[in-house]
């Protein structure tokens, strides 16, 4: 049959080597020919095929490509029981041979999707198809551990459990029980109730049922076994093939797009596979030109759907080549100038001295009000003391985005310490992962230390820019002084003359980050109810160059 002037082929079976049989729609061009194969694999309904955020297969079918989107196992037609990635190697192995043996096919295939159709593709790539011939996996990661579940060393709940109530919801109407269809979307479309609730792994009976996967990810809170089978990167390192990589700045997946990336680009490079990276100021869903309240601009789209052809034109047809090998590798949004800038490697380096020291008045950091500092000096004033922040888990601070929104009213509360610096004298750029170097002592430990970095404006606002977090303290009682480092969410901004930069540090970034309850590691806090989260107090030496805060630093625009 033939739709939007191309030819559909509806629930077409392609037969797993244990006999399992996926089902997929196949869109060829409306000519007789030799087409490559473009495939997406993907848990969500195969009439969908990712248009959230990509061209409908139609498009790319229109262009030369036969298109092949499959549910994955145990979802939509196709046969078996779903849980989340196990499968997805092999699966994804065998979908690939057989997509470059289907009629008209040329023998080349590339993948493409973003999410859990971007770690379909780290999944197959692994095992090696000789028929995969590129890659485009966004806003995903291969290694799951540390690029998605477990992304700040303590579980991302905020983005992990409303999906799983989303996978959940998919399972229950495969087995026809609209009760729990139903309850699963309510928690979808408001998840405040089941973030708030402890312990962590108790109160889901739905996902008991219909997703119980979402316990073994809350029960193996270290890396072990269990992840590394869900950890792709190595595998495909040793024979990788050529992928772009597409991320969004304001993404929950960032990081995890970058550490592939990353390791990607240490290896050497070749004519005949080589990478590319993309970032986009961009949520996970859509990607266009506005995130947080902010205009981008008409060019934020980055013209990604013509990238991504451009992409499999050249490595599955051979077309366009100079212009695609002679590009620099990275491309990258840059807020604030709001133009696109190429650079040869990610990050591209720091440039001079890019520390910035804790340190201030005689008043304590407590709010924006008080004395904190950040100043490229490490002097402080004479008596100045400790600075102190208290932490109680029944009320955590807010943070629920990673959006470049205001926190200007969450800065004036005083349980948090801020660091504000001098108004800069020129535009500064920032490229890569801001670090903290933190002096702490606790009192009633463990707990938590937040890290929040911002941009003050002329104006007073106070917008968001990174945010990172790491466990401080021993088991009860008082500590003794320790260095805690936290590495940061990457960013890319230019921050014009005139504006600030301000620190803040807590103990929570709440529903953000899983929110840690004091007194007893957050792994078994987590099968606790609400009677574990206790109060805990921090102390920061914000004197004589015992703690600072590291940008990676371009330079600035003013030359």
């Amino acid at each position: 049959m033939e739709f939007g002037h191309v030819k559909v082929e509806r629930k077409a079976a392609c037969v797993m080597r244990d006999g399992i049989t996926l089902y997929a729609d196949i869109y060829r061009p409306a000519e007789e020919g030799t087409y490559p194969v473009l495939l997406m694999r993907q848990p969500y309904g195969r009439k969908i095929a990712s248009t959230v955020t990509y061209a409908h297969p139609v498009w790319y079918a229109a262009r030369g490509y036969i298109v092949v989107i499959q549910d994955v196992r145990g979802r939509g037609d196709s046969e078996g029981e779903f849980t989340p990635f196990v499968s997805e190697a092999e699966d994804g192995y065998d979908t690939v041979e057989w997509a470059a043996g289907l009629e008209g096919a040329s023998g080349k295939v590339g993948m493409y999707g973003f999410s859990y159709q971007g770690a379909t593709q780290w999944a197959a790539a692994s095992q090696h198809p000789p028929h995969l011939a590129a890659i485009a996996p966004a806003m995903t990661a291969a290694d799951l551990y540390h690029g998605w579940m477990y992304k700040f060393g303590s579980f991302d709940l905020q983005s992990c459990l409303p999906w799983a109530y989303q996978l959940a919801r998919d399972t229950a109407r495969r087995k026809d029980d609209t009760e729990a269809e139903a309850a699963c979307s309510r928690v979808m479309s408001d998840p405040s109730g089941v973030l708030a609730q402890l312990p962590l792994a108790q109160g889901h009976p739905l996902l008991e049922a219909y997703l119980p996967a979402y316990f073994d990810w809350l029960g193996h809170p270290s890396y072990d076994e269990y992840w590394s089978r869900l950890n792709w990167l190595d595998a495909f390192k040793e024979q990788p093939v050529p992928a772009l990589h597409i991320a969004g700045w304001y993404d929950f997946l960032l990081e995890g797009t970058l550490q592939s990336y990353n390791a990607l680009q240490a290896q050497e490079s070749r004519p005949d596979c080589f990478h590319r990276l993309v970032v986009g100021p961009w949520t996970h869903i859509p990607w266009g030109r506005k995130a947080g309240g902010t205009d981008y601009g008409p060019k934020a789209d980055g013209n990604i759907h013509l990238e991504q052809l451009a992409w499999f034109d050249y490595w599955l047809k051979g077309e366009g080549g100079s212009a695609l090998k002679e590009r620099q590798p990275v491309r990258y949004y840059e807020a604030g100038s709001g133009v696109w800038v190429e650079a040869e490697a990610y990050p591209a380096g720091a440039e001079g001295d890019s520390r910035w020291y804790l340190t201030g008045t005689r008043l304590p950091a407590n709010g924006a009000s008080g004395g904190g500092r950040l100043a490229a000096d490490a002097g402080a004033e004479p008596g100045r003391a400790a600075d102190v922040f208290v932490y109680d888990a029944r009320l955590p601070m807010p943070l629920r985005s990673v959006m470049p929104q205001d926190r200007s009213a969450q800065q004036d509360r005083f349980e948090i310490l801020v660091y504000t610096g001098e108004p800069a004298g020129a535009p500064l750029r920032i490229l890569g992962a801001p670090e903290i170097t933190v002096s702490c002592q606790v009192m009633d430990g463990p707990t938590d230390l937040i890290a929040i970095l911002t941009q003050v404006t002329p104006a007073g606002e106070a917008r968001f820019l990174s945010v990172g977090r790491t466990e401080i303290g021993a088991s009860g009682g008082i500590s003794g002084w320790e260095t805690a480092t936290i590495r940061m969410r990457p960013l890319a901004a230019e921050l014009p003359a005139g504006s600030m930069l301000r620190l803040e540090l807590s103990g929570s970034a709440y529903p953000l980050l899983l929110r840690h309850p004091n007194g007893i590691p957050l792994q078994e806090a987590a099968r606790q109810g609400p009677d574990a989260l206790q109060i805990a107090t921090v102390a920061v030496d914000a004197s004589g160059g015992a703690s600072w805060l590291q940008l990676p630093i371009l330079g600035d625009t003013s030359e």
